[in-house]
């Protein structure tokens, strides 16, 4: 029988009431359920049912284990892990277990992880999975050694072109499908609208998708996203830029866009552009429009759509260019209502 992953692991603890407190408040676990007569806690790693962390109270005993667990966390949330650590009075350590102000990054993974002790001298790490291609030469080496070593495609900005899209939308599918989690839904719009591609020398790297939205007076992003190895270069702000630039030729007042309410970075990322929110729409992931029930975003289960928009303006003339130049940071909008950041 295959096995799809881990659901839960166990740890010995020596005070229970200490540890249930740093697994909450420190690691940031959700309690949820304590047996006082078995003097046990368990806590929810991620959402309820995603998996589970025990905790058993050995009491006084004077020999225990040093065990070793890690958890998920996102790129973001590792990357700021020492500092947060720090606030909390915790030493950050690395792979080597020295106390560090960054991750360690696993190269033939390739992952980002930091490293921490519980009062019981449990190792705890959060780790995330990097996009980059493994490294297994470059061994186990600093965040700073990595981003200075790895082959991850740098990219100049004003070296990247947007342009509208003529050619088959087929060819642009696997890029559609880092946005989009639901093949029904992909199906039916993925011809609709206007394509933006961003061009890096002859290869597309990233594309947007707009619609038609209240009757034609405002533009809607549909689906956006960048090749994994090319985001964090300002390439998702340059489709943004593009994008403004095509409504207004087309005389639109608006940009709109709809993303998961799960989705934290999403949000972010539309609201540094200069999007604001606008409605709520509970319960727009369902499996009756393709999506998998209890889905989880970073955790959170994905349940909820936002709607954001940015007012344009006065219309701009026509324009034949799509260029502007970025930020260094660009968006999946993730349909579940358009896409995701990037």
């Amino acid at each position: 029988m295959p096995v799809a992953g881990l659901f839960e692991t166990h740890l010995t603890v020596s005070d229970l009431d200490r540890s249930v407190a740093f697994y909450r408040d420190v690691v940031g676990l959700t309690l949820a359920y304590e047996i006082p007569d078995r003097s046990a806690a368990f806590f929810w790693i991620g959402g309820p049912g995603e998996a589970m962390l025990g905790l058993w109270s050995l009491g006084s005993a004077p020999v225990g284990l040093s065990l070793h667990v890690a958890f998920s966390a996102t790129r973001n949330d590792v990357l700021g892990a020492c500092e947060r650590l720090r606030s909390q009075g915790v030493a950050p350590l690395s792979f080597y277990a020295a106390e560090t102000t960054e991750p360690s990054v696993i190269g033939w993974m390739p992952a980002a992880a930091v490293y921490f002790r519980d009062p019981d001298r449990h190792l705890l790490e959060y780790l995330a999975m990097l996009d980059e291609a493994p490294r297994s030469d470059l061994g186990i080496v600093s965040w700073s050694e990595w981003v200075a070593r790895s082959d991850t495609v740098r990219v100049d900005p004003t070296d990247v072109r947007v342009e509208e899209h003529i050619g088959p939308r087929r060819d642009l599918r696997a890029l559609f499908e880092m946005a989009e989690d639901s093949a029904t839904q992909l199906d039916s719009y993925i011809e609709a609208g206007d394509v933006l591609v961003a061009v890096s020398g002859e290869r597309i790297v990233g594309h947007l998708q707009l619609v038609d939205a209240d009757e034609g007076r405002h533009s809607e992003i549909k689906n956006m996203a960048v090749e994994p190895r090319y985001r964090g270069r300002g390439i998702g702000r340059q489709l943004i830029a593009g994008a403004v630039e095509f409504a207004r030729a087309k005389h639109r007042s608006m940009l709109v866009v709809a993303t998961a309410a799960a989705d934290i970075d999403n949000l972010r990322f539309y609201q540094r552009a200069g999007f604001r929110m606008r409605s709520v729409e509970r319960d727009a992931f369902t499996p009756l429009t393709g999506y998998v029930p209890q889905a989880s975003v970073d955790g959170i289960e994905l349940r909820d759509r936002v709607r954001l928009d940015l007012e344009l303006g006065a219309p701009a003339a026509p324009s034949t260019s799509t260029s502007s130049p970025g930020r260094p940071r660009e968006g999946r909008s993730r349909p579940r209502g358009s896409g995701r950041p990037a």
